[in-house]
């Protein structure tokens, strides 16, 4: 039986959602540190998006655990989409 919520959109709107809000927690957490300490803290920008996008493990996980296997597939292809898109912005960087 399918479960009610089970949808690739749902999982493809937290796979893009997630993100995005990690993101601007994570360099909203930088400057409070940088505020807070007094000396310069600073996380390169690539660094904040990878740590954001890597942040999908845990609804990833709990779709995995409540099977919800086509919010799953929706939440997989929306990381591997913002993980490309990650490669491409900042793989120039890092390729030299």
């Amino acid at each position: 039986m399918v479960p009610k919520n089970d949808n690739i959109l749902i999982g493809l709107a937290v796979s893009l959602i997630l993100p995005a809000v990690a993101y601007f927690l994570l360099l909203q957490l930088q400057a409070m540190l940088v505020e807070a300490s007094g000396k310069p803290i600073s996380f390169e920008p690539r660094t904040l998006a990878l740590v954001a996008i890597c942040l999908n493990v845990i609804p990833l996980n709990f779709f995995r655990r409540v099977y919800r296997n086509r919010s799953l597939r929706g939440l997989a292809t929306g990381t591997m989409i913002l993980a490309m898109a990650w490669f491409f912005y900042f793989g120039r960087d890092l390729l030299g």
